[in-house]
């Protein structure tokens, strides 16, 4: 690992976090953004870490610019610790977060409802929804496409919506001119392929 990459760490321990918070001591314009990234490099391997780097960026944060990504960080986490409750609450979180900083836009209407729809989270069906409508005009990648898609179609049980999730997840090339394999379908939605399949017309 670089020197330039010492909040980047795929791994941690007890001489990482001591390495990290040292160095992050001594950072100053962009020590929130360090934390963030750290964080977020951790959700899937160390998620009670990423959630612990999360609380020290909100305890001591000097502005809210870097709110979405740790929030989605906190997600991620609670995903990977399989806390679908405290998952749901960070996706929320940021959807409030991002309906107040414009600019500040992640995939979260998509994957949030892709969530809602694939473990049958009942009672966030309808905000789901309403979630999916109001941000159909910010769909760009195949995936995106696949997911909204794929969403609508289980919580309303839509073949037409299943038929082109399905569509979405044939595309090939991402359409941008130096990025083609950006953004597909990969193989980690096979089950809900199956799903789609199933209900599709």
């Amino acid at each position: 690992m670089s020197s330039d990459d010492w909040y980047r760490n795929i791994d941690w321990n007890e001489e990482i976090e001591e390495a990290f918070f040292s160095k992050l001591k001594r950072a100053r314009s962009q020590r929130d953004q360090y934390l963030v990234i750290q964080a977020l490099t951790l959700t899937d391997v160390h998620p009670k870490v990423s959630l612990r780097l999360v609380d020290e960026y909100f305890g001591s944060r000097k502005d809210g610019f870097d709110d979405v990504r740790a929030l989605l960080a906190r997600a991620k986490s609670y995903l990977a610790l399989d806390e679908i409750d405290n998952a749901i609450v960070a996706f929320r979180a940021i959807l409030a977060r991002e309906a107040e900083l414009q600019k500040h836009q992640s995939t979260t209407y998509v994957d949030y409802s892709y969530i809602v729809a694939t473990r049958k989270i009942e009672k966030e069906y309808d905000n789901a929804v309403r979630v999916l409508n109001e941000n159909v005009e910010r769909l760009m990648f195949p995936v995106d496409c696949f997911k909204w898609h794929a969403a609508k179609a289980l919580i309303q049980e839509d073949g037409k919506q299943a038929t082109k999730a399905l569509e979405a997840a044939q595309v090939k090339k991402s359409g941008f001119r130096f990025h083609q394999d950006v953004g597909l379908v990969g193989k980690e939605h096979e089950k809900t392929i199956k799903q789609l399949c199933k209900i599709s017309t």
